[in-house]
């Protein structure tokens, strides 16, 4: 007799228990987050501090490091990855650089968490140099290609005139804009400073950053699986988060082009210290974050250190 195929995602779902997030602890769901943040956030002031150059309409710049989202995903439980190392571009980043946007940011935050997790599940085996180099490629497919949607809808519908304008007004040429743009980032972001960087660590650090924190290292014959909360559909959460997302950059673009502050910009903050310090305040700034980051992460190893004696 056939085992109903509701038992099978049962048990599906039981061994995912088993091997993801459900079995850490607290002090290792916030480790996990801590580390994310720091890393991630310090990497995107350090990107920051890479000079972009202009070609023509072309601006060749490097949007984030991917590699460091995916090497921790590929090491550790991507979903806690997935939302720790966007949390950190806004915290570790934005805020101390005064360049948070408020509310608005959701949208990134839900488009890079989304990007991250998908990349991290797709490395079954941290030691495979394919699933490795096509990771980084992947996090900024669905990170720029969200968002890229987002973008054409929103000059489609006409809250986002300026956008137009750079490309003269031509719808067309605007569409030619977001296509490079695309292929530059999978250069830069996912390639030069994704795959290759990847390829490197992730084997070098399979099974020695995982014992800091107390966990297994990933199994190749059991990995995460790609599935939302609870065991839903990815899918439906996927459509979930990319219509929050196009609703916050709706209602953001709507304000704008009204001169409304609403809830779009609640809680901006933006006295942008860079162009007040200079650049030299980049480098505090990354400094900062790190130390506050690793403090923090130590802090947490220390608490469950003592309650493991």
């Amino acid at each position: 007799m056939s085992i109903p195929e509701s038992l099978h995602d049962a048990a599906d779902d039981f061994r995912d228990r088993l091997h993801t997030s459900d079995v850490l602890s607290g002090s290792q769901k916030l480790m996990i987050l801590v580390l994310s943040m720091t890393l991630y956030g310090v990497g995107d002031i350090v990107a920051q501090m890479i000079p972009s150059i202009e070609y023509g309409p072309m601006d060749i710049g490097v949007s984030y490091f991917s590699f460091i989202a995916v090497v921790l995903a590929a090491l550790l439980p991507p979903a806690w990855v997935a939302l720790g190392a966007p949390l950190g571009e806004l915290v570790f980043s934005d805020m101390l650089l005064g360049d948070f946007g408020g509310f608005a940011e959701v949208e990134g935050w839900l488009e890079t968490s989304l990007a991250i997790y998908i990349a991290g599940c797709f490395v079954r085996n941290p030691r495979s140099i394919k699933q490795l180099f096509m990771a980084p490629v992947i996090m900024v497919l669905v990170d720029k290609v969200s968002g890229g949607i987002i973008d054409i809808a929103k000059v489609a519908v006409g809250i986002d005139p300026e956008t137009l304008e750079e490309s003269d007004g031509l719808f067309s040429a605007f569409l030619f804009a977001e296509g490079i743009d695309l292929v530059i980032t999978i250069i830069t972001s996912g390639i030069l400073f994704g795959a290759l960087p990847a390829i490197w660590l992730a084997p070098r650090l399979y099974g020695k950053i995982e014992p800091i924190m107390g966990l297994r290292p990933r199994d190749p014959a059991n990995p995460p699986r790609l599935r939302g909360p609870w065991g839903t559909s990815i899918w439906a959460v996927a459509g979930l988060a990319f219509v929050a997302a196009a609703a916050v950059a709706m209602l953001a673009a709507w304000q704008d082009v009204a001169g409304n502050e609403g809830l779009s910009t609640f809680g901006a903050f933006e006295p942008d210290y860079v162009d007040r310090f200079g650049v030299a305040y980049l480098w505090i700034a990354a400094a900062l974050a790190a130390v506050i980051g690793f403090a923090a992460f130590f802090a947490l190893r220390a608490v469950r250190s003592r309650r493991e004696r």
